[in-house]
């Protein structure tokens, strides 16, 4: 399995994560997804990857999933707390040159994280923010606080094509709607049917 993705989580990010793996040309069979939700794994299958039952947190899970071989990771759960102790127990598994990509809600635990192994942190609270701010005073993109990080959030209107999706179906991972002049992030905008007029905000990787 040398050279796969294992996903960490298959809520609205980790979905988009996956198709956006998928449309970038990645095989399903070079993905795994690991979730301890049932509903999730058979979503997950019907894309045709490998989708593993359990615990992200278990190394006996994770050993399963082919973390120790994969070229990339990319933790997409809840709480916080959750991803830095699933970062350390990949990163002690996967080899030094593996890429992991962790998603967390707040700043204050990017350096921490950093510290547990993780290659790219992804801070939905700035990056959301960012963008709100950005799509207040008419502007398109905004970088990320911590440039670095090589990705930006792009506020856009919702295409006809999305009407009736979740967030988590629209490709790249979709972190906030726009709505009847109010802002929906994470789960709250993960539950939402997007609608004509909505507003999204996505992550997009920039070129370094």
């Amino acid at each position: 399995m040398s050279g796969h993705t294992v996903v960490i989580g298959f809520g609205s990010v980790g979905l988009g994560a996956t198709r956006l793996l998928l449309r970038g040309g990645v095989e399903p069979g070079d993905v795994t997804v690991v979730d301890h939700h049932p509903p999730a794994i058979e979503e997950a299958a019907a894309l045709g990857v490998r989708a593993l039952l359990g615990d992200g947190g278990d190394r006996w899970v994770l050993r399963r999933a082919g973390t120790g071989d994969a070229a990339s990771v990319v933790i997409a759960v809840q709480p916080d707390a959750s991803v830095m102790l699933i970062t350390m127990a990949v990163r002690e598994l996967c080899g030094p040159e593996a890429v992991v990509v962790a998603a967390i809600g707040e700043h204050a635990h990017a350096r921490f994280l950093r510290r547990c192994g993780a290659s790219e942190v992804i801070v939905f609270a700035e990056t959301a923010g960012g963008a709100m701010a950005a799509a207040a005073l008419g502007r398109r993109t905004t970088p990320l606080t911590e440039a670095k990080t090589g990705w930006t959030a792009q506020s856009r209107p919702v295409q006809s094509s999305e009407i009736g999706l979740r967030t988590g179906e629209c490709g790249p991972a979709v972190v906030g709607v726009l709505r009847n002049g109010t802002w929906r992030v994470g789960p709250e905008a993960a539950s939402l049917r997007l609608a004509a007029g909505d507003r999204v905000v996505v992550l997009r990787r920039t070129s370094e």
